[in-house]
């Protein structure tokens, strides 16, 4: 039997979205398969969102300040772990998208299911979803309270963070409640994550502009592959990877395919989605910032231990007060989308965590998404870079784990029936992206043993 006709049910976060208007959408899926690619790739565009929330998710603090950091301390010898991340991610990211649209199941209720509470409530839900939500959620308060206080004083305007931290907070719950508020609420989160990833892009490509790059090194940055050595290095690599090979990003986007409504004629959307809203800018701005770093910081001497001085340790070298203006606007996008999505991950895994069913409109609901909130007292201490890149390493120790169980799932005929995956090209590239993160977790035993001091 096939399994998908016993796990038709939407994800309730979807209920308020006509279901005409989602068969509808299939129908135009399906007769956009005889037009041209250009065709298509814009139409895909348009009706795609969970593959930019993603990204959006994914270039936060963390992942923002480790190309900072990695830019800043070894030149362009890092940008080779963007594609490499990423490339590898995509074929995780494809049984995301099948076990959304052919399977339709609910990724951790089915894993509980087949692999245990341990693995599906605790170790994905609570751990790699909502742990992370909140820890992660520090580093994107401490850096958009700074940011704000600084685009302030560049306006002869005293709003420090003491003080604009009620602001941030603010504008990230609105956003993060209107999730799921039916196709409205979805649409309007998407075109603000989407809006957020072209400031972030188009300000720092000006940036790039003025401090210029020496094409040769990124070039050989890009395509050599080169690890860094000692203990920070060390840290700062796996950091690098682990934020892009995350369960946290496997499993909210197959969520937000749920929340988007999609169905089994969704599939082929959901796979350009991936490339066109994630892996594409993810790549092009984690090799953006790099080279800023890597063409104003690097080698400089001793650097700064929090993502704030970072940046304030940028800005007087971008010389152009245009430049400098650009700057901030990428970076204040960079943790607002971020805590917009960390708050709605955190509700969608207490919810799965302890089997609740989602209703945007409870109370219940709406304390979960907010949880994350408690960040703000970031305001008041910033948390330490490294202290967010030794939590992104140790993660790598739970992704492994979660990354074997929704292999087994991929290839389960009793979860997925004739939907399950006969590739041996595809479960090649998951396998080559769990024996990276196995890597990573041994590489991150090592260096907390001083195997690289």
């Amino acid at each position: 039997m096939n399994k998908q006709e016993n796990h038709n049910t939407p994800y309730p976060i979807a209920d308020a979205i006509p279901k005409e208007q989602l068969e509808a959408e299939a129908e135009t899926l399906e007769r956009l398969a005889g037009e041209t690619f250009l065709v298509r790739l814009m139409a895909y565009l348009k009706l795609g969102g969970p593959g930019f929330l993603g990204a959006a998710m994914t270039l936060g603090a963390g992942t923002v300040t480790t190309a900072m950091l990695s830019g800043a301390q070894f030149g362009y010898k890092t940008l080779w772990i963007s594609w490499v991340a990423m490339g590898s991610g995509v074929f995780m990211m494809m049984a995301m998208a099948r076990f959304t649209t052919k399977g339709q199941i609910l990724l951790i209720r089915e894993q509980s299911k087949q692999h245990g509470w341990l693995i599906g409530r605790v170790m994905t839900a609570l751990l790699a979803i909502v742990f992370v939500c909140v820890v992660f959620n520090f580093g994107q308060v401490a850096l958009g309270t700074h940011l704000i206080e600084t685009i302030a004083a560049e306006m002869n305007v005293n709003f420090s963070q003491e003080v604009n931290w009620i602001a941030y907070g603010l504008i990230s719950a609105v956003l993060t409640l209107s999730y799921g508020r039916g196709g409205k609420g979805v649409a309007l989160v998407e075109f603000v994550m989407k809006l957020g990833i072209l400031i972030m892009l188009l300000s720092l490509v000006a940036c790039l502009f003025v401090v210029g790059i020496d094409f040769t090194e990124a070039v050989r940055g890009f395509f050599v592959p080169w690890l860094p050595s000692g203990r920070i290095g060390v840290d700062l690599f796996i950091a690098s990877y682990a934020s892009t090979a995350s369960a946290l990003s496997w499993v909210f986007f197959h969520y937000a395919g749920h929340a988007k409504g999609w169905g089994p004629r969704h599939e082929p959307l959901a796979r350009v989605d991936i490339f066109t809203g994630l892996v594409l800018p993810f790549i092009l701005i984690y090799v953006v910032v790099v080279s800023v770093f890597a063409g104003t910081l690097y080698g400089s001497g001793s650097l700064p231990s929090t993502a704030a001085d970072l940046s304030h340790a940028l800005i007087p070298l971008l010389g152009d007060s245009g430049a400098q203006y650009a700057f901030l606007a990428a970076l204040i996008a960079v943790p607002i989308t971020s805590s917009v999505l960390l708050g709605i991950a955190c509700g969608i895994g207490m919810h799965e965590a302890f089997g609740w069913e989602p209703d945007v409109k409870s109370a219940r609901w709406k304390i979960c998404v907010l949880m994350p909130q408690i960040a703000l007292i970031a305001a008041w201490a910033p948390s330490p870079v490294f202290l967010i890149v030794a939590i992104a390493a140790f993660l790598s120790l739970t992704n492994n784990i979660v990354g074997w169980s929704f292999y087994l799932l991929l290839n389960d005929k009793a979860v997925l029936g004739e939907h399950r995956s006969r590739s041996y090209g595809w479960n090649f590239g998951i396998l080559t992206q769990i024996t990276f993160l196995n890597c990573i977790a041994i590489m991150w035993v090592f260096n907390r043993l001083g195997f690289w001091e």
